[in-house]
């Protein structure tokens, strides 16, 4: 069951935006107004195990736009985090989406990835709800209870490897089953690297990937990443999905504003378009979508609040409004 039943309520989450550490403190009282912490050497066992992803903003923009882009990925737990974390990794995502007729739906995810010992973190077990980068602010399939959207989503697991130099290519190869009836083999390889020139960051991945039932795919991304101030990021990411089964292109493109709020909150504003090259080159969808994203509990727990707009060439480019109340929980070891 990768949903989690969570009581919230909004003193909860107000209660976490406390004062900054040091505020209206005297001179003489130099513990006032600072967080608990460890002794050093626990301290710094524990930044290296668990959660050291939610330090401060200021703390992990230290590395300048590199920096500045893990910390905002790694915030709103972007799907490249995934892939990119060399340790273990458990993300479990509970959405409940209201649209404009009153109508409630249930949609999740998970991902886990675990190392295996004694391989350098080189060898990762992982298990998926989806192994693809989906359109997934779009074609969410939506269930009429959690427990159903559990229970109809498809599941993968599988072994991954890590070769090459993150300031070169890596090359991620892995192989897995898909849990269904009959079980599907797939083989997956995904590329990427990182470019840094002045105050542009650009982020090219290709992942080419291959099931017994359904044939070859293949997805190309390329991310570009613009820091605006100290807490604010620009991205263009660009993508383009072939596979067998359809036979066809699908293209995207997003643009994001990324802003961190403060080390609890953050706000991320989209605007997209979507399409297909069957019959020919066209846009099929537009999407403009707000995320509000709050650290409610501890390191690990995080609600957010998504209003969307979809515009679809189906429904004549009308608008169609919904909005999505996510829950989301992110370990890391």
């Amino acid at each position: 069951m990768i949903f989690v039943l969570l009581p919230l309520s909004l003193t909860q989450v107000v209660a976490q935006d406390e004062v900054a550490p040091g505020k209206d403190c005297p001179d003489d009282a130099p513990e006032c107004g600072k967080e608990n912490v460890s002794p050093p050497d626990e301290q710094a066992k524990d930044s290296k195990t668990f959660f050291s992803f939610l330090d401060k903003p200021q703390s992990m923009m230290a590395g300048g736009l590199t920096g500045m882009t893990t910390y905002m990925d790694e915030f709103f737990a972007e799907e490249r985090v995934f892939y990119d974390k060399t340790g273990s990794y458990v993300r479990i995502t509970a959405d409940t989406i209201f649209d404009e007729n009153g109508e409630v739906g249930y949609a999740g995810d998970i991902k886990l990835k675990l190392r295996l010992p004694r391989t350098e973190e080189k060898l990762k077990l992982t298990f998926e709800s989806d192994p693809e980068e989906q359109r997934d602010s779009l074609d969410r399939t939506l269930e009429e209870s959690p427990e159903q959207a559990a229970r109809e989503r498809d599941y993968y697991g599988g072994i991954q490897a890590t070769l090459g130099d993150e300031r070169k290519w890596r090359f991620k190869p892995s192989i897995g089953v898909k849990f269904d009836k009959p079980i599907d083999i797939f083989l997956r390889l995904r590329m990427d690297r990182s470019y840094k020139t002045g105050d542009w960051l650009f982020r090219p991945s290709q992942t080419f990937y291959t099931f017994k039932e359904k044939g070859f795919g293949s997805d190309t991304a390329f991310e570009l990443d613009h820091s605006l101030t100290d807490n604010l990021l620009f991205r263009s990411s660009s993508f383009l999905r072939y596979q067998d089964e359809n036979d066809y292109f699908e293209p995207s493109q997003v643009f994001s504003l990324v802003h961190s709020l403060s080390e609890r909150r953050g706000m991320a504003y989209q605007i997209g378009v979507y399409g297909v090259s069957e019959p020919t080159w066209q846009a099929t969808d537009y999407l403009a979508q707000l995320r509000y994203r709050q650290r409610i509990h501890s390191h690990y727990l995080f609600v957010e609040l998504i209003p969307k707009a979809v515009y679809r060439r189906e429904n004549n480019f009308e608008p169609e409004h919904s909005f999505t109340l996510r829950l989301e929980m992110v370990l890391e070891g």
